[in-house]
């Protein structure tokens, strides 16, 4: 698999080199850790290095703390959504109750 586009090298998590720097960037390696915490549930750490010998050093490491997860703001655009939402179910709802009305009329005029 090639390497990333140089334009978005990041640095090395142990050295502070841009991957590309090494080696044209060929030995470039991405590691992403996934903690699973009770109260928080999954949280990520994840970290680019310059070689496959920074990654084996970073993780002999204790692993860094994960950044907290950012909070959501809810939108007018969200409330917007689930408006409509709402209102495409209420008008499910009624012609189903409208279709149902009306196949019962027919059955009964039928018998």
């Amino acid at each position: 698999m090639p390497p990333p586009d140089p334009a978005d090298a990041a640095a090395c998590a142990t050295c502070g080199r841009p991957w590309t720097d090494v080696d044209d960037g060929r030995g470039w390696v991405h590691l992403e850790v996934t903690r699973s915490d009770e109260v928080d549930g999954l949280r990520f750490v994840d970290a680019d290095f310059c070689s496959q010998e920074h990654a084996a050093q970073w993780l002999a490491r204790p692993l860094p703390d994960p950044a907290p997860p950012a909070p959501y703001a809810t939108t007018w655009r969200d409330h917007l959504a689930v408006a409509w939402v709402v209102l495409l179910l209420l008008l499910v709802a009624a012609l189903t109750g409208l279709g149902v009305w009306t196949a019962g009329r027919f059955l009964l005029a039928a018998f």
